[in-house]
């Protein structure tokens, strides 16, 4: 794994790898913003896994989020 170094700061880890969807929906700026727009995790995870089924029956499947 790759470092960058802030000015001033300790070597922090480069990630470049795009975040799971269990990682977006465990941060906490996203929990407020769920709750803001009276959504769970739950809800997110069910409507996108009724997307990706409708997606998948007209031919257009997306690959399943970790």
């Amino acid at each position: 794994m790759s470092s960058v170094i802030l000015s001033g700061a300790a070597e922090a880890p480069l990630n470049l790898s795009e975040p799971s969807l269990d990682e977006i929906l465990a941060d906490p700026l996203v929990g407020l913003i769920l709750r803001r727009d009276g959504l769970t995790p739950g809800v997110v995870r069910v409507k996108l896994d009724r997307e990706r089924q409708r997606l998948a029956r007209s031919g257009h499947a997306l690959p399943r989020a970790a």
